[in-house]
């Protein structure tokens, strides 16, 4: 026999955690196997990200970075991983407002500064590495979105600076082969030829031969073409001219330039004969921002023969260094030279190019200033320790302070490093030298608080409002010698305003005046309201001794509805006892006419707060009409004469009723909705219950006699019938093929809109009156969804196990009895 243990052994715990614990571990890895493409391309990043660290801490090693400075890199590093693809797509902002949108061939700000290589250049760049080290801090980390001078400039190519092959030229232009010039001649002679350049720089003109004009400037070439052709035909020489000649370009030849170096795309270019290395820059989109604007070189024939220096173009709109490309001329870009920031308080911040030979003043010629809000005493600079000036008890990173008085006035100046940062704090906003005066005054604000006295910045500057500004009292708020906490000096105006003498004072910086409102000690905001049948309702500011009449005076008097022999006034209730009472009110009784002349002193005063209500007048009824219609003798409106006007009176003022009247069918319609009237009993006589009191807009219908009767519902015929006298319902239905199936009951609508109800199987048949409507009923059909179908599976095996119970219990009892 196999024995159970009650509780299993530790080790079959330990076991199941075990296990519980490596399946919980293994989800990660099971996800990422199922997770696609994305986990491929996750660990591929991850690798990329790893290599990369290991090859900036090579670069750190090599250079002399200890190890707890290499672990900082690493950690800033992978803080930043997870934003390495934005990092690369990020935009700066130039002077001109236009973001530099970085591709794949660029580099970013930050990394181009602080010297790191990121890999992300073309294949010029990325064949170039920095020998420095990324230095991440706060200042850099703001420099990432400082812009770079004059790069911006290139980012949209306009169509004028796209070759173009068609056009005027300048009266400068070369002409060489290929171009095709247009000669016209017109007077005594008329004619017009296409003039081709060929590839010895010659064109061939009818009469004149061949003639060289490759170099010729184009305006020095019409004067020769014209002096030539006037030795055979005069009237061009004559005096006066009898023939005139025009010569026009009708296509230029395009020149063949290179651009190399730090450009987005270096390689060949097709340019305008015209174009000078600017307009080439323009028409390539600029060079990349790694390469130098300030030291570029054109070379012609292998030779330098001139440096172009974009920086005279941004700043001043003119360059001397620039020169016309010939065929075959090389514009080479050469790597940015050194490169500082400058941000702060100043007119344009930005990353500038500079010389060797430019200092702190030429930068802020570039950066157009520093702005009057500055800091015009000390400028910082932070700076990385150029490599060849390091030693081992110098730190890398330092700052240093510019006296920028000396350098602003006394022009002494400061050199800069390559990746130097200059800061130039703006002033503070605080300002010290003023007092404030606010409150019931026609200027409030700050003033000037030199030799200024409280009597001058409260009367003569701040004036107050005669009607608004409380006289008993103001408050001067002064800083204690904490210059934090204040203190209160009560302020005597009445005084102030006698005796300037002795109560006047200077004030001191943040001294703070305030004139009160009157409001200060009694409200002055004392109000009435005036409601009901008045021509303008509302509220309305109470005056000294203003009574009930001239109240409503200034409402514009009653309207036509308005009861006007007794207003009612409600008070509030002040109570000073602890009364129950919340508002008091008040009957005032007014004259048959408002007289100007009349005694105010019997009048009844109003207090603050109080409302005049006037009531409608209940005699004053308009549009109080009601409608007859049908078979009388004057059907119309009627007006009611008299308060509790019955039915039977406005019939017996309409003129009675004519005689094939239908009384039964009569309808009464009020609110659109109709009230069953019996019209039999309500003309009986003015005591009968049926006699309707009339209201205004009541319809009263008295249709003509229809001796007809309608049967609709569950009938097999259903429609209208000719009304038999004495007939009765089932004699109806009858006539109307008797009751459809499933039909339940009868309801029987007299003329008069009462209805009965009749059982299909009953004994009762009551009479049909004329104009009468029968309306069969039809039974609701049964909802078989909800009818039991038998018994389920689930109720089968309950009842069963039940049953079984049931057994075993009686044969257990059977059993106990034998025993």
């Amino acid at each position: 026999m196999v024995t159970l243990r009650k509780n299993p052994p530790n080790r079959y715990l330990k076991n199941i955690a075990f296990l519980s614990i490596f399946i919980f571990l293994q989800l990660p890895v099971f996800s990422q196997q199922y997770s696609g493409d994305n986990s491929d391309d996750q660990n591929s990043y991850q690798a990329n990200s790893f290599s990369q660290i290991n090859e900036l801490e090579k670069q750190a090693k090599a250079q002399g970075y200890t190890p707890e400075q290499i672990a900082e890199l690493k950690r800033k590093h992978a803080s930043q991983s997870g934003n390495a693809y934005q990092s690369q797509s990020q935009q700066y902002f130039s002077e001109y407002t236009k973001p530099i949108k970085y591709d794949d061939s660029s580099v970013s700000a930050l990394d181009s500064l602080s010297g790191i290589n990121t890999g992300r250049g073309d294949s010029l760049e990325s064949e170039k590495t920095d020998s420095s080290l990324a230095i991440i801090d706060d200042t850099l980390n703001r420099l990432n979105n400082l812009p770079f001078f004059g790069y911006a400039i290139f980012n949209k190519t306009p169509d004028a600076f796209k070759p173009n092959a068609f056009g005027p030229v300048d009266p400068g232009y070369l002409v060489g082969p290929g171009d095709i010039m247009r000669l016209s001649v017109w007077g005594e002679v008329e004619f017009q030829y296409e003039l081709k350049v060929n590839r010895d720089g010659k064109i061939f003109i009818p009469v004149a031969g061949q003639l060289y004009v490759t170099g010729i400037p184009f305006e020095k070439l019409q004067s020769k073409i014209q002096s030539i052709l006037s030795k055979h035909y005069s009237g061009l020489a004559s005096t006066p001219q009898k023939s005139f000649l025009d010569l026009s370009i009708a296509q230029i030849h395009p020149i063949r330039i290179f651009m190399m170096g730090e450009v987005k795309a270096p390689g060949g270019y097709t340019v305008s004969t015209s174009s000078t290395a600017f307009n080439a820059f323009y028409s390539i989109s600029g060079p990349l921002t790694s390469g130098s604007l300030r030291d570029i070189s054109i070379i012609r024939d292998q030779k330098e023969i001139a440096k172009l220096d974009l920086y005279e173009y941004f700043t001043t709109g003119k360059c001397t260094t620039d020169v016309r490309l010939l065929n075959d001329d090389v514009v080479f870009t050469p790597r940015r030279g050194k490169t500082v920031a400058i941000t702060g308080s100043v007119f344009r911040p930005a990353i500038y190019e500079l010389k060797e030979s430019e200092k702190l003043i030429s930068l802020l010629t570039y950066c157009g200033g520093i702005l009057p809000q500055s800091n015009g005493g000390r400028a910082l600079i932070k700076r990385v320790v150029p490599i060849k000036d390091r030693t081992a008890d110098n730190p890398v990173r330092k700052v240093l302070d510019v006296d920028l008085q000396k350098l602003l006035i006394d022009s002494v100046d400061v050199d800069l490093c390559d990746k130097d940062t200059i800061e130039i704090s703006p002033l503070s906003d605080e300002l010290k030298n003023f007092a404030t005066i606010s409150g019931a005054v026609h200027y409030p604000g700050m003033y000037q608080v030199e030799n200024l006295s409280l009597y001058t910045l409260i009367f003569s500057l701040g004036k107050p409002i005669e009607t608004k500004a409380f006289t008993g009292r103001a408050d001067l708020i002064r800083r204690n010698e904490d210059k934090v906490s204040f203190t209160t000096l009560p302020i005597d105006l009445k005084q102030l305003l006698a005796d300037s003498a002795t109560q006047d004072q200077f004030l001191q910086p943040f001294d703070e005046v305030i004139i009160y409102e009157k409001q200060v000690e009694k409200p002055i905001d004392l109000l009435i309201t005036i409601d009901g049948e008045v021509r303008n309702p509302g509220s309305y500011t109470l005056s000294s001794n203003q009574t009930v009449i001239d109240a409503l005076l200034r409402a514009g008097g009653f309207t036509r509805e308005a009861y006007r022999n007794i207003v009612n006034v409600f008070r509030l209730h002040l109570s000073k006892n602890g009364s129950d009472t919340i508002t008091e009110t008040f009957n005032i009784s007014l004259p048959d006419s408002i007289d100007f002349n009349a005694p105010r002193d019997n009048q009844f005063t109003l207090h603050d707060r109080d409302k005049i209500v006037v009531r409608p007048n209940a005699d004053y009824i308009t549009d109080n009409y009601v409608t007859i219609e049908g078979l009388v003798k004057f059907r119309g409106k009627y007006a009611i004469k008299v308060r509790g006007e019955r039915l039977s009176d406005l019939i017996f003022r309409a003129g009675g009723l004519l005689p094939d009247a239908f009384l039964e069918g009569a309808t009464v319609t009020r609110n659109k909705q109709r009230v069953v009237v019996n019209f039999a009993e309500a003309l009986s006589g003015q005591s009968s219950k049926e006699n309707l009191l009339l209201q205004k807009n009541d319809i009263i219908t008295i249709p003509p006699r229809p001796n007809t009767v309608l049967v609709s519902g569950n009938v097999n015929n259903p429609g209208l019938f000719s009304y038999v006298e004495n007939s009765k319902v089932r004699t109806y239905i009858d006539r109307a093929g008797g009751l459809a199936d499933s039909s339940t009951v009868i309801l029987l609508t007299s003329p008069g809109g009462e209805t009965a109800k009749v059982r299909k199987i009953s004994f009762k048949n009551p009479m049909v009156k004329d104009g009468s409507t029968i309306f069969v009923l039809k039974k609701r059909p049964r909802d078989l969804s909800k009818e039991k179908q038998g018994p389920t599976v689930t109720e089968v095996i309950r009842d069963t196990l039940a049953i079984m119970a049931s057994a075993f219990t009686v044969i257990g009892l059977a059993i106990q009895m034998r025993k």
